[in-house]
């Protein structure tokens, strides 16, 4: 412990803290403070969050005001030093030392009254963000009042929509790429470099747990003098319909991109096919809310008023300003940044959003899932789908445009269709070969010389398509075809029996002699253009597939012996490629090195050695690491965990994957529902190991009547498989648990471990007066991608790595549920493990530490029933007094 920690600083709370979040503000405070990493674990519905918006936005104004502090007291000291010297014999080392300190003290005037007149700047702008919203008032009063006013607005609304379409043909043909010209490059204006301005970074798993953080920090003291922006990609903060609706992010972003070109090029080509002139014209953007008026306007009432991605969206369409280029334009003067794990995991993310994490502060929330969302963000997966619609398309545009594509151009092509063409015949099984369920697991050596590409250098490959943008080109020219006219090119194309440097090699020598006469194919009449029809839908369309094979090759190209590439045969397109990064900290071990501190925050932060490797490379506590855990604030008394290992009728309760669709367990489940329901008041969530499982077992409670039976006292639900549906699923159900008529008390709401209903959303007070877990929700021990992750941790980490690395995938899933129900000190909740397995030493001691103090392991049902039932009578004797 620093002997810092010993002056307690003081913390402006919403209300009286407890005793555990007066500690995690302590320590993330002085976590920061001493520039070191922690690890902080606080269970679910702990304020975890309230408590880092708290103890952070304290540090940062404190840190603030300590700078201009040691400024202030560097110059009065200089300026004291200098009245004060005394007459020297030696008159030049005098002038010498005068003219240093004069220096010394210009410079730091200089860095005090830049952080002056920015404060000064940011006052102003809070000034003009006021008479701006009273303006708009008075014209939104004119709207309703004013009928030739409001015909304007309605008039300008339509104008906004109408968002004309992709040019003409030569907008598909790819360019020599010329690297002192910029044009196509995906960044913007750069920034000069300036003073360096302390940030926060608080990144959290999903958005929505981003604008949980959003209302936090409203309720702190800070809400008025703390600027915050939301960060989000194109995909989330487009709202121009054009873009839109290309529904995939890469092709948005192409899209946007060539929305707002201050240049673009128009190309002469003539009779012998021949680039004759290349000219520069200058156009407006084509984006109407890519207007950097208004995009002024919604930045600075970003950094006035604190909004969350939604309020961003809204305030963006009110001001016809594009959200995403206003939170890029406001991060520079923000001084807390919200960003998903996504967001911060991969570095192409973070250099697309101009994330500059050096010397700042980085705190992840929900941090159990960091190291899944490194390998997610590194798998690059590549499906048959994928790479059969960029070989067809990636054939046709070359047998298209061959006469105007340069020799260098022309030879990247095809040498880019030969390395999908063999990627494509890795996943293709033959007549001959049987059906294999397993994939199989090469090194990057072994897949390139299997896929027999190791002769060629794949970069070029990347960067032309990179440069040209061929995504997107590919993308519109698929979009130009019919069914009918790709069937029709295809025919044509077939009869062509030479290899692509057959065709290459004639292609070149015709154009050496001046024989532009193209025969077979290229003598056919081009199709007429069309976009009306789309060949494809966009999760498998020729620019989203290209996309992703770019994103696999990439990953070839840096050769990290940590690197796996699964392939996955199949017939009918089934088949797939897929990279795997079994060392995910070597990515993030940049991330540490750029941030003054970083702070992984969660409600179950075990095994804390996966932690420590991330942060440091090395599983072993060290002093540059804070490991804080915290218990909860809800009393043990309010908890009762039960892990059943017996069943009503004693058969023992093992749903291991062989045994759990076996009738004589899905008549257990039944019977243990029923009874549960019966006395348990209020919201029951019951979460079972899959949604596969989930069918099996209401399927068969429907078929025995169970479900029935249960509906007499409780309305069931079920988790939705689609996203859109959960928001409507939750309402029905609390309606349910709140309603209370006859002899029907609360509902019962089947979920699933990982879905939707799992992570994330609170099942407080009446809403989850009991929470069921179904099983051990293991992920597949023979998958191979899992296999390979357990050897190598047994070659690099020891023996019995892998399976505590398993357990610990299984255990987290779990403490996820559990935390569902208790959210705050008041509230009280029935825990029950349906599994004779929880009653392991080693899986009760992975349980979170407020669940163990109150756990009853190797219950058979009669015990679990008893003790469940006193449990409640004692709550229900207590809210009544």
């Amino acid at each position: 412990m620093d002997t810092e920690k010993k002056e307690k600083p003081s913390f402006y709370f919403p209300f009286k803290p407890y005793s555990i979040q007066e500690k995690f503000m302590k320590e993330l405070y002085y976590t920061i403070e001493n520039t070191k990493s922690g690890i902080f674990e606080s269970p679910t519905g702990t304020g975890k969050s309230l408590s880092i918006c708290c103890s952070a936005l304290q540090w940062l104004k404190d840190y603030n005001d300590k700078v201009i502090a040691e400024l202030e007291t560097q110059i009065n000291n200089l300026k004291l030093e200098a009245s004060s010297s005394k007459d020297n014999d030696d008159w030049l080392q005098e002038e010498y030392n005068k003219i240093q300190k004069n220096q010394t003290l210009s410079s730091i005037q200089l860095k005090l009254d830049k952080i002056k007149k920015r404060n000064e700047q940011l006052l102003e702008m809070k000034k003009r963000v006021v008479k701006q919203k009273s303006n708009v008032g008075t014209k939104m009063n004119d709207y309703f009042h004013n009928p030739q006013k409001k015909k304007e607005v309605e008039d300008n609304k339509e104008n906004v929509l109408e968002v004309g379409a992709t040019g003409d043909d030569n907008d598909l043909v790819l360019e020599e790429c010329d690297e002192k010209d910029d044009d196509e490059s995906e960044s913007e204006e750069i920034a000069e470099e300036d003073e360096h301005h302390m940030k926060i970074y608080i990144s959290s798993r999903t958005h929505s747990q981003l604008s949980q953080f959003v209302g936090e920090i409203k309720r702190t003291v800070f809400k008025d003098d703390t600027r915050v922006v939301t960060l989000a990609s194109r995909q989330h903060y487009c709202i121009n319909p054009d873009v839109t609706k290309l529904k995939n992010v890469n092709l948005i972003n192409e899209r946007c991109l060539d929305l707002q070109k201050s240049k673009t090029k128009s190309t002469s080509v003539g009779e012998d096919g021949k680039v004759l002139k290349k000219t520069k014209t200058k156009s407006c953007t084509s984006c109407p809310f890519y207007n950097q008026t208004n995009i002024t306007r919604l930045k600075e009432r970003i950094l006035t008023d604190i909004m969350d991605m939604e309020d961003l969206v809204k305030c963006g369409k009110e001001l016809k300003a594009c959200p995403y280029y206003a939170s890029r334009a406001a991060l520079d003067d923000a001084e807390v940044a919200l960003v998903s794990h996504a967001g911060i995991v991969s570095s192409g993310a973070r250099s697309g959003m101009s994330l500059k994490l050096k010397d700042n502060v980085l705190i992840m929330d929900e941090a159990h899932g960091l190291t899944a969302a490194l390998e997610n963000a590194h798998c690059a997966p590549v499906s048959a789908r994928h790479l059969s619609s960029v070989k067809t398309f990636l054939q046709l545009y070359i047998n298209k445009y061959r006469a105007r594509l340069s020799s260098k151009n022309l030879l990247t092509l095809n040498q880019l269709n030969y390395v999908v063409g063999k990627m494509l015949g890795m996943i293709t099984k033959t007549k001959d070969e049987k059906y294999q369920e397993t994939p199989t697991i090469f090194t990057l050596e072994d897949f390139v010389i299997k896929a027999d590409i190791d002769h060629l250098n794949l970069t070029p490959l990347i960067e032309l398509c990179r440069k040209t943008r061929l995504p997107p080109k590919l993308h519109g020219f698929s979009m130009r075809y019919t069914p009918q006219m790709l069937e029709e090119d295809l025919k044509k194309s077939a009869p062509a029996k030479k290899s692509s440097l057959e065709s290459f090699l004639q292609n070149i020598s015709k154009k050496k002699d001046g024989n532009n006469d193209n025969s077979g194919q290229e003598k056919e009449p081009e199709p007429t253009p069309t976009v009306q029809t789309v060949q494809a839908p966009p999760e498998t369309s020729p620019g989203t597939g290209l996309y992703a094979i770019l994103d696999f090759l990439q990953m070839l190209c840096e050769r990290s012996e940590n690197g796996r590439v699964l392939v996955q045969k199949g017939d009918d397109m089934s088949g797939n490629l897929k990279y795997l990064l079994l060392n995910p900290a070597e990515h993030f071990v940049e991330v540490v090195k750029q941030c003054r501190s970083v702070i992984v925050a969660g409600g179950t932060m075990e095994p804390i050695s996966e932690f420590l490797r991330l942060l440091t490379g090395d599983s072993k506590p060290t002093d540059d690491v804070n490991i804080v855990k915290c218990d909860h604030v809800v009393s043990p008394d309010n908890v009762i965990a039960i892990c059943m290992s017996k069943g009503p009728t004693n058969v023992g309760l093992n749903f291991s994957y062989e045994r759990r669709g076996t009738g004589e367990l899905l008549n257990e489940v039944g019977r243990i529902l029923r009874n549960i329901c019966n006395i348990v008041p209020g919201g029951v969530v019951c979460f079972l190991p899959s949604y596969s499982y989930e069918q099996n077992v209401y399927d068969h409670l429907k078929k025995s009547g169970v479900i029935d039976a249960i509906n007499k006292k409780k309305a069931v639900f079920r988790e939705p498989k689609s996203a859109a549906d959960v928001d409507q699923v939750l309402s029905k159900y609390a309606t349910a648990v709140k309603k209370k008529s006859g002899d029907q008390n609360g509902a019962l709401l089947l979920s699933v471990v990982g879905g939707k209903l799992s992570e994330g959303l609170n099942f407080s007070d009446e809403l989850g007066r009991c929470v069921i877990v179904v099983g051990m929700p293991y992920p597949n021990s023979k998958s191979a991608e899992l296999q390979e992750k357990m050897s190598y941790l047994n070659r690099t980490v020891g023996a019995g790595a892998g399976a505590a690395y398993y357990e610990s995938l299984c255990m987290k899933a779990v403490n996820q549920c559990i935390g569902r129900a208790v959210r705050h000190a008041n509230d009280y909740a029935c825990v029950l493990l349906l599994d004779e397995r929880y009653s392991r030493p080693q899986t009760m001691n992975a349980l979170p530490s407020f669940v163990q103090k109150s756990l009853l392991d190797n219950c058979t049902f009669g015990k679990a029933f008893g003790s469940i039932g006193k449990f409640f009578t004692k709550h229900k004797d207590s809210s009544s007094t």
